[in-house]
């Protein structure tokens, strides 16, 4: 009995002298239903100083494909994890990136087949977020992010000839209108880009030139004047301004962009991402002649292309191929920026652009040479261009920030057997993309802002 009440009181002693349980962790993701570009946040407190934590973050896209992503932490002194100012020791991202844990996610099985992005349909980006310390989960959080801003709607456009999709900001404007065009994978051009843009205010245009239902069927001979009628089109629209409107496009698209801008006053910002100041030859040539067509026509005569004069080795793609690396097709443009006079006769005349133009391309292009592709726009335009070269970054650089880029230094050209290479790092593309994003916004705030 003595022991029984001995053991009774040392238990209430302890347990009277024993302070509250260690408080557990707590994760900040920061508001919830941002914008998908809007800067992340998420930071960590509650940690023991000093310990180990691994941060993670997970999504199902709309196929249900598994996305995930984690970066190892130390904690420091204060028991705090930020991801916007600490570098994780190992995981899928290296360096201190606030967003790395948003574009560094992967798939399980590795790349895809088919599209190498997460099919995100729906307007929004649900994550599941979660801090795990030796094994075991300690925090979690949800996260969404908004593609689709409340209020934006879209409309399938089929008139006067046109096809794609008008995308419209809330409110009843007007807003100032952009024209949105793709490359040559043709269709309708990404329609999450044109969602985000409308976001930002812009009455967005998505403008597909082929490869649909009513237009020709590949990239060749297709008509400026169906451009132009594009703008005439948007600034006639109720929604939109009367006034200027602008134009972006990515590769091929950002070639037809500096075209389009350059055949009517009614384009008052241009901006070419991965584009070209030169005209290139159709994608496929038409009508069973050997010799290539041009991309583009103009009063039913085609845009002279860049055919001749060139030292192009027509074996270059396949090179990589041999040591099972994606197809390199930028070698095939060897020579072709010092193919005098060829270059003059196929170099578009953006010194007819009525307002600014904005050039980006990144520094390790391996689809075509688009940093000297808009060397020859930004030399004809002068102080009226500013071309940005992304450093360490490829070609699809032209897409919504913050989503994964793990896979996009290449793209399926054959599903399953054969890639492109588009050149870039994951980290150097994300960056790319996110300044991109914001620079094209900037550049149509600053130059149809006054529509708003």
């Amino acid at each position: 009995m003595r022991r029984y009440v001995f053991a009774l009181l040392t238990a209430v002693l302890v347990g009277g002298c024993a302070g509250p349980p260690p408080a557990r962790p707590v994760l900040d993701t920061g508001p919830d239903g941002l914008l998908v570009d809007e800067p992340l946040r998420v930071a960590v407190s509650g940690l023991e100083p000093g310990s180990t934590a691994t941060v993670w973050a997970r999504m199902t896209d709309d196929q249900g494909r598994p996305w995930t992503s984690w970066g190892v932490f130390a904690a420091d002194g204060t028991g705090r994890v930020d991801l916007a100012r600490q570098a994780p020791t190992g995981g899928s991202y290296s360096g201190t990136e606030p967003e790395g844990l948003l574009w560094s996610m992967r798939l399980p099985d590795g790349a895809p087949a088919t599209d190498p992005r997460p099919a995100l349909d729906s307007g929004e980006v649900a994550y599941t977020v979660g801090v795990d310390v030796a094994g075991r989960t300690v925090a979690r959080d949800s996260l969404v992010r908004r593609l689709r801003a409340p209020g934006v709607r879209s409309l399938p456009v089929a008139e006067d000839g046109l096809v794609g999709d008008l995308y419209l900001p809330p409110g009843d404007g007007p807003h100032p209108g952009v024209v949105l065009l793709g490359g040559s994978e043709g269709g309708r051009p990404n329609p999450r880009l044109a969602t985000l843009l409308a976001g930002r205010g812009f009455a967005t245009l998505g403008l597909a030139y082929f490869g649909v239902e009513g237009l020709p069927p590949a990239l060749g001979r297709i008509p400026v004047e169906y451009g132009t009628r594009a703008v005439d089109w948007l600034r006639s629209r109720p929604e939109v301004g009367d006034g200027q409107v602008g134009v972006v496009g990515h590769s091929k698209g950002g070639e037809f962009a500096l075209l389009l801008g350059s055949a009517t006053p009614h384009v008052g910002a241009v901006a070419s991402v991965a584009g070209s100041g030169v005209v290139f030859g159709g994608i496929v040539a038409q009508g069973g002649s050997s010799q290539p067509v041009s991309s583009w026509t103009r009063g039913g005569v085609d845009v002279p292309p860049l055919t001749s004069g060139a030292t192009a080795n027509p074996l270059g793609p396949l090179l990589p191929v041999a040591h099972g690396r994606p197809l390199r097709f930028d070698s095939t443009f060897a020579g072709l920026l010092d193919a005098e006079p060829a270059l003059d006769r196929a170099s578009i005349p953006v010194e007819d652009i009525n307002g600014e133009a904005l050039l980006v391309s990144g520094q390790v292009d391996e689809l075509w040479p688009s940093s000297g592709l808009l060397d020859v726009a930004a030399r004809r335009l002068g102080d009226r261009a500013e071309h940005v070269v992304e450093p360490g970054a490829g070609h699809f650089i032209l897409d919504v920030p913050n989503l994964p880029t793990t896979y996009t230094t290449a793209f399926p050209l054959v599903p399953g057997l054969l890639w492109t290479a588009g050149g870039g790092t994951p980290r150097a593309n994300a960056a790319a993309t996110a300044d991109t994003f914001r620079r094209v916004v900037g550049l149509f705030e600053a130059e149809l802002g006054g529509q708003r």
